[in-house]
Parts: structure tokens; C-alpha cells; sequence
């Protein structure tokens, strides 16, 4: 590709997708997250060009966070203009929880509502561009961000969905100014209403959020006063400040690599980390390792003053003690010799009561999941004695006692359960399965990565 061409919108979004589908021959269809605002619609007008010649499907997203009185005619406006170019819309309405930056909380909240609507074959076309990457590292130094947070954002990108899918987020323009975008989109605008001279007035005008001029907003105050002062003593700066960005996410990547190595020899069998080896590495090693170890789970960053009270608070806690460090939904806990990663979803109780079950011979559907007779009791028969008696599967209460396999004398489960080192918060999700007056299986239902894991008797 020429130096023209990538610095031009449309030239730089085909090569950006050519390769893309070539990386991830999978995806066939592109989903842009459209606000109707300037540089969301000169995607628009772009993605609708080159998404044909390469054989994509495209439509576009708005969200609609109902936090201005305009919104509703910003979502009308979005639609006018994805359907002036023929690409269909949908308008996703979204509640913003509150929270500390309405910012913050209204961008999480957008991009659960756009990635649980994804198809396994499409990705989220985003239409930053570099000066949003400059106005980013700005942010994030102000933060005290770490290098990973310096990187800024990446052209290529994850986001956990909901559902717990690893969505695609395509960010084809960070190279590109946005006085580039802005140069061109009057010229697509013209070309078009050329081909449709029935096209209505306006339905190319862009969307203007009052809130892009408020400099109560961190970035509207980096983005009208900060980066334009800097601009006049250095006209670069923008585009210096995202080749910073672009340098560090390869050092990033490159420490992630090195933590990977780490993590390949510190994660055990249950998924927690090893505490002897984690008490052995030096500050640095040890918070690009948990880092990597919490990016890989899809746990949100640990805050930054977290991490001084994660060696002292946690690593080097008496050993009898049950410390944790909690933070945004998750939490990091210890128990013996390993460090856990939990979410508070994850610790929900199972259901009272328990559930019977009238047909053995018959999987359970129950707290979520399938059970089996055959897994629970191997070597089942179909004219067991033990299938006439009444089944029931329950929750751990307390005093209940079985023989496990390979033991000849019963045991309580409390004391099987420390005896197999499960954590005492997985406790309350252990269940008994009656069968009669005998409890004939334990099975710790984990709040972990390892799932299900079953402890019949025999």
C-alpha cells in the first residue's frame, strides 16, 4: 500500500480489513458502533463502500444510553444516515449504572449492549482515530497508568461479552488524523447525494452530543484546550503521542509473553496460583504476571493502590488467615498455598432445598446444569437395587457423612472437604448426593475455572 493510500480513509480501511480477514478468515460480517456523531458516520460512509468489494456483510449499532433529552432524536438521526447508504441499523437501549465517572461506567455499558449483540462471525468496527489514541495516553497518564494502560487502545482488540464470548473490537483508523476524516467526508457526502438527488436534506448530518464541548469532561478538556496548546508548540503532537502509544503496546505485548511463561509455570490444576512462586518474584515480574493472570480470566485491572497491599495483605498473610483484596465485582483470595480469582457472580448460592430425582435413569437438570447418574456412581447398572430408592441431590447443611471411594470407614464431609484442600467459600457449594438414607456422592460444584468435579463413592 502506498503512503497515499494509508493515509487516505478509504485506502486505509480496505488494507486494515484485507488484513484482518486474513488473520481471522472467520469473521464475514462487520457490525460499526454508529453514534451518528462525525467520525462514526464518515465510517459509515467508508464501511459501506469497501465492506461489498471485500464480501462482508455490514450493519450498524446505536446505542442509546438515554442520558440527554436529545437522544431519541440521535438515535433517529443515526438510522436516517445508516439508511441513506443502505446499511441496516438497530438502535440498542442501554440503563447506565451509576458510578464514580458516568463516562466510564455509560463506555462499559455500550460496549456490553453492542458485543452481546455480535454474531460468532462479526466483529465491532470502531471508528477512532489517532487523535482519540493521543487524547487516551493523555488521560491515562494522568491516571498513573502502567504501561498496559499506556499502550492505549489497540487496533486489534478483545471484549468479554455477557455471555462470557471473546468479541472482536476493529479499530481500522488510529493512524489517520481526524482533520483527514474531516477532509473527506464532504467529498463522500457529495459523491452520494450525485448518485441519489432524491436523498432527503440532512440525512447526512452528523451528530453533535453536547457533551463533546463540556469541558466539565476530562477528554473535552484534553481534546478543545490541552492538545491544541500543545499542538501550537509542537504541531506533531497528536501524532507523537500515538506513535508513544503504538511503541509501548510492543513492549506490552512483549511483557505479556515473558508473564505467559510465568503463568505457564505458577497456575495449578484448580486454576489459582501458586503462592510459593508468586512470593518469590520481585514487583515487577509479580504484577505483570497477576496481570496477565487476571487479563486472561477477563477480570477487570486491579486498581493501582492495590497493588502494594497484594503482597502485604495477602502474600504474606499468616497462614491460618483467609485474606482477600476486593475490587469491581472480583476478588483475589488465599487459601493454603494458592492465590484464587473469584466473581462475586460466581459465589451465588445454590438453590434451597435441593431437588429429587424420580428417574435416575434420567439426567437432572438442577442448579444450572445436567447431572448423570453414571458420573456420579460409575459402574451404574440398569437393575442396580439402589434405583428403586429415593434419589435427591442437596446442598452441603452440615453433619453429613459418607465413605469415599477407596476409604473404608466414613468420614463427615466437612472433614472431607478440608481433606481434598476445597476453600472454604466453595464450601456452601458442595452437594450431597441421598440416595435413600446414605449420602453416595460429593460433588464440589466450583466457583472456579476448573468447573464440576466429582468425588463418587464406589
Amino acid at each position: 500500500m502506498s503512503a497515499h493510500e494509508a493515509s487516505h480513509p478509504l485506502g486505509a480501511l480496505r488494507a486494515f480489513l484485507t488484513a484482518r480477514r486474513a488473520d481471522a478468515p472467520g469473521i464475514r460480517g462487520l457490525v460499526l458502533a454508529h453514534s451518528g456523531g462525525p467520525d462514526s458516520l464518515t465510517l459509515l460512509l467508508a464501511a459501506a463502500q469497501i465492506a461489498p468489494l471485500l464480501g462482508c456483510r455490514l450493519r450498524a449499532l446505536h446505542v442509546h444510553h438515554g442520558l440527554h433529552a436529545d437522544a431519541d432524536a440521535w438515535a433517529a438521526q443515526a438510522m436516517a444516515q445508516a439508511a441513506a447508504v443502505s446499511v441496516p441499523c438497530d438502535v440498542l437501549r442501554v440503563r447506565v449504572p451509576a458510578g464514580a465517572s458516568i463516562e466510564a461506567t455509560a463506555r462499559a455499558a455500550r460496549y456490553d449492549a453492542l458485543t452481546a449483540c455480535l454474531a460468532t462471525d462479526e466483529a465491532l468496527l470502531l471508528a477512532h482515530h489517532l487523535d482519540d489514541q493521543a487524547e487516551t495516553l493523555l488521560l491515562r497518564l494522568m491516571r498513573g497508568a502502567g504501561l498496559h494502560g499506556l499502550a492505549g487502545m489497540r487496533p486489534v482488540s478483545a471484549w468479554r461479552a455477557p455471555d462470557g464470548r471473546e468479541t472482536a473490537r476493529w479499530r481500522p483508523w488510529l493512524s489517520l488524523p481526524r482533520e483527514a476524516l474531516a477532509r473527506w467526508r464532504p467529498r463522500a457526502e457529495a459523491c452520494l447525494r450525485s448518485h441519489d438527488p432524491l436523498m432527503p436534506a440532512g440525512a447526512l448530518d452528523p451528530v453533535h452530543d453536547p457533551a463533546n464541548s463540556d469541558p466539565r469532561f476530562d477528554r473535552t478538556l484534553l481534546r478543545h484546550e490541552l492538545l491544541p496548546l500543545l499542538s501550537r508548540r509542537w504541531p506533531e503532537a497528536a501524532g507523537q503521542l500515538a506513535r508513544s502509544a503504538r511503541q509501548l503496546a510492543g513492549q506490552a505485548q512483549a511483557l505479556d509473553a515473558l508473564a505467559d511463561d510465568w503463568l505457564a509455570r505458577a497456575v495449578l490444576p484448580s486454576g489459582a496460583l501458586s503462592l510459593p512462586l508468586l512470593t518469590g518474584l520481585d514487583d515487577v515480574t509479580l504484577q505483570a504476571v497477576v496481570s496477565r493472570w487476571l487479563s486472561v480470566r477477563g477480570a477487570p485491572s486491579l486498581p493501582v493502590r492495590y497493588w502494594s497491599r497484594l503482597r502485604a495483605e495477602l502474600l504474606r498473610a499468616r497462614a491460618d488467615s483467609l485474606p482477600q483484596l476486593a475490587w469491581a465485582g472480583w476478588s483475589l483470595r488465599r487459601y493454603r498455598e494458592a492465590v484464587y480469582l473469584l466473581a462475586d457472580a460466581s459465589l451465588q448460592a445454590l438453590p434451597a432445598g435441593g431437588a429429587d430425582w424420580p428417574d435416575p435413569r434420567v439426567p437432572l437438570q438442577w442448579a444450572g446444569r445436567e447431572w448423570l447418574a453414571a458420573e456420579l456412581v460409575p459402574g451404574l447398572a440398569e437393575d442396580d437395587p439402589r434405583l428403586v430408592l429415593p434419589w435427591r441431590l442437596a446442598p452441603r447443611r452440615g453433619g453429613e457423612r459418607w465413605r469415599p471411594p477407596g476409604k473404608a470407614h466414613s468420614v463427615s464431609v466437612k472433614h472431607w472437604c478440608q481433606e481434598m484442600g476445597i476453600p472454604p467459600w466453595e464450601r456452601g457449594r458442595v452437594v450431597c448426593l441421598w440416595v435413600g438414607e446414605a449420602v453416595l456422592a460429593v460433588v464440589p460444584v466450583s466457583t472456579g475455572d476448573a468447573g464440576l468435579a466429582a468425588s463418587p463413592a464406589p
